[in-house]
């Protein structure tokens, strides 16, 4: 197992260990905090040289963290720097949902819609799988925001659990199991903290949703077998098969009835819902969340596994059972709702917050940023004004006015907001438009009148407009719904634009430095230099490609056939055919002493019908032998044949014989024998 943090770039790209960190701590909580922080030495090269702002760190799970925070330390001498880490999920923050992707109202959405929305809108960086199939929701207002919060909203539409592994995210109706694993005191169990609540026990819990409408008169036929045996038990609650009341009840309500209380009562509120089917799951929903008291269990338990490798390890999300009679804990079931572990260290100890409930998300305070909105929303959304959301409103109100640091006069300029502590710096609304100013009003810094905005900057995000427009006729840049456009007034005829879709038209243009992960199409590249590199004409099927390494071609099933590289056998100096099964068929290698054509298999020179020319010295000394070769194919070589088996045959046979008779005679020579006589010849 990993023994130490990774360190890595911005662009993960890995740098190293950090050996010298210490207390490292990983914080995970149910769809909310994933977090690891640590402590390093200022004075070592894993703060200098490896831990670096936006940087990442990668745990023993190979999960990635973004370097966020450093907080620095003097304990008299040593000087150190407590790095805090999120997960690398939460990079959604940094990414916007494009305007033209908002969802205003819809019906019957699949989560694939908005998933895919938010994947696209992260230049498909993140990714997300469904694990189980959720049910079509209607969405309203969706997607004025980034791509994390967009998908928190998602989650919370579609009542998801997220388990995020890197730039992956994976969606569940329940992450973790059911695997029996116990916190038992004597086994794993060093201390622990009990704690429940029973202020928000509901038996029977009302319901109202959009203009205070509710599910009375729905069929009875959708409520369970045992919600319409508990309505059936209230006299008129169920009338002709129809829901006559707007609540329902728990199976645990006559546990908890007493002499006073018949029923623990709660009401459910929701603006968004229209249906009245809709409205009875939610109310189904919530009522199973508070009809038992809500308990809270604090462990700090021994991580037996980190020594015994076939212990159970619990895991974020899964059911477990704890087991501590003394503190009234008997085997009771709960889930992991929060886990904060020491991955490397033996000396330290995992501590678990086990319930039975939802915990309160951290990463919720994107809705408590907007409470106001939030409470004016529930105000102005077409149900009744409630007498609780006018109080909360009026109770806001006077938080924000008391926390206010400026005073309002009417004076003859109209209305004058002013800071209490620099009088001069004002904020002047007339009937002619609204200035701000820093002098008392001799100069306006801003001012917004009939005729426009004049600011000496504009700062932030400009969201929610038609059009910018800078120039006139076709000498005009433009920013608007088809994207931003220069060089005419027509956006499909402009020179330069960029669609929605980051799709880029531009007649000239000079790129330097990194061009990354990006596809050109279509596109002549004149003079220059390619190094590095790879090109090749198709991604997979019959193709040719280009690296450092060499040139291939790829037949239509992917299988190599030509190729000049590297690792061939011969450096870069031949040319290698391979057959479809992958072995060698030949090679045409220029070596520096012999030029090679040599083949594995049958090999075929042909010129078909016209001339084969070979010039030099042939050598047939290594050939094994010689087939098919006729006399015809050398020229004049019959005629010569034929000429000398002509004379051959006129010539005497091998049997023939003859005899000679020569005459007496003694050479000339006067005391000689006389010689002569008939002889035979053969």
């Amino acid at each position: 197992m990993l023994q130490h943090l990774k360190s890595f770039d911005r662009n993960r790209a890995p740098t190293g260990l950090l050996v010298h960190c210490t207390d490292v701590q990983r914080r995970r909580r149910l769809n909310s905090d994933y977090e690891i922080s640590f402590t390093v030495p200022m004075t070592s090269e894993d703060y200098k040289e490896k831990i670096i702002p936006k940087g990442h760190v990668q745990d023993e799970r190979g999960q990635f963290y973004v370097v966020q925070s450093r907080a620095r330390d003097r304990n008299n001498k040593i000087i150190s720097a407590q790095v805090l880490c999120t997960h690398i999920m939460f990079k959604m923050i940094d990414f916007k949902i494009p305007y033209d992707q908002y969802i205003d109202e819809a019906y019957g959405v699949h989560i694939n819609l908005l998933l895919d929305k938010i994947s696209a809108a992260t230049g498909y960086v993140y990714s997300f799988v469904l694990h189980n199939t959720f049910d079509l929701r209607d969405v309203k207002d969706w997607g004025a925001t980034t791509a994390l919060a967009a998908l928190q909203d998602a989650v919370n539409l579609y009542g998801c659990e997220i388990e995020p592994d890197n730039t992956v995210i994976h969606l569940y109706k329940r992450i973790g199991s059911d695997d029996g694993f116990e916190y038992r005191i004597r086994k794993n169990i060093i201390s622990d903290s009990f704690k429940d609540d029973n202020s928000n026990l509901t038996t029977r819990m009302f319901s109202q949703m959009k203009e205070g409408r509710t599910f009375i008169g729905l069929s009875a036929d959708f409520l369970t077998t045992e919600e319409r045996s508990l309505l059936q038990s209230v006299p008129g609650a169920i009338v002709d098969n129809k829901i006559a009341v707007n609540y329902l009840i728990s199976p645990y309500a006559q546990y908890w009835a007493n002499n006073i209380n018949t029923f623990y009562d709660g009401e459910m509120i929701d603006q968004n819902i229209e249906d009245p089917e809709e409205l009875l799951i939610a109310t189904r929903e919530a009522l199973r969340k508070k009809e038992m008291p809500e308990f809270e269990i604090g462990v700090s338990a021994a991580d037996i596994y980190k020594i015994d490798p076939n212990e159970q390890k619990p895991r974020l999300g899964d059911t477990v059972y704890a087991y501590d009679p003394d503190m009234e804990l008997q085997r009771v079931s709960c889930r992991v709702m929060e886990l904060t572990e020491y991955p490397f260290s033996m000396d330290k100890h995992s501590l678990a917050t086990l319930s039975n409930y939802q915990m309160r998300d951290d990463t919720q305070v994107l809705a408590d940023l907007e409470r106001s909105k939030q409470i004016l929303n529930d105000l102005l959304s077409g149900g009744r004004v409630r007498a609780s959301a006018f109080e909360e409103f009026a109770k806001q109100a006077v938080i924000d006015i008391n926390a206010s640091k400026s005073e309002v006069i009417y004076d003859s300029r109209g209305i004058v907001l002013q800071e209490v502590n620099h009088p001069n710096v004002q904020m002047v609304m007339t009937s002619r438009g609204i200035i701000i100013t820093e002098d008392g009003g001799a100069t306006a810094r801003t001012a917004m009148t009939g005729r426009g905005i004049s600011a000496e900057v504009i700062a932030g995000v400009l969201g929610s407009f038609v059009s910018m427009e800078i120039g006139s006729g076709n000498n005009i840049t433009k920013i608007n719904t088809n994207g931003i456009s220069s060089g005419h007034a027509d956006f499909y005829s402009a020179p330069f634009r960029v669609d929605m879709a980051g799709n880029v038209v531009a007649r000239s243009i000079t790129l330097t430095g990194l061009i990354e992960a990006s596809r050109m199409e279509y596109s002549d590249i004149v003079a220059g230099s390619i190094t590095g590199a790879l090109i090749r004409t198709a991604i997979a099927g019959a193709r040719f490609e280009v690296d450092e390494t060499g040139w291939r071609t790829y037949d239509a099933s992917g299988k190599q056939r030509i190729g000049i590289y590297l690792n061939s056998g011969y450096g870069m100096s031949a040319i290698t055919f391979d057959q479809t099964n992958g072995s060698r068929s030949g090679a045409i290698n220029g070596g520096d002493g012999l030029f090679e054509v040599t083949s594995s298999e049958d090999m075929l020179i042909s010129a078909m019908t016209n001339r084969l020319y070979f010039q030099g010295q042939l050598d047939f000394n290594s050939a094994y032998s010689v087939s098919g070769f006729d006399i015809n194919f050398v020229n004049g070589l019959r005629a010569e044949l034929d000429d000398l088996r002509a004379a051959i045959q006129s010539k005497a046979s091998a049997n023939h014989s003859h005899t000679v008779n020569l005459g007496t005679h003694n050479h000339g020579i006067a005391g000689a024998v006389n010689w002569g006589g008939s002889f035979s010849v053969s």
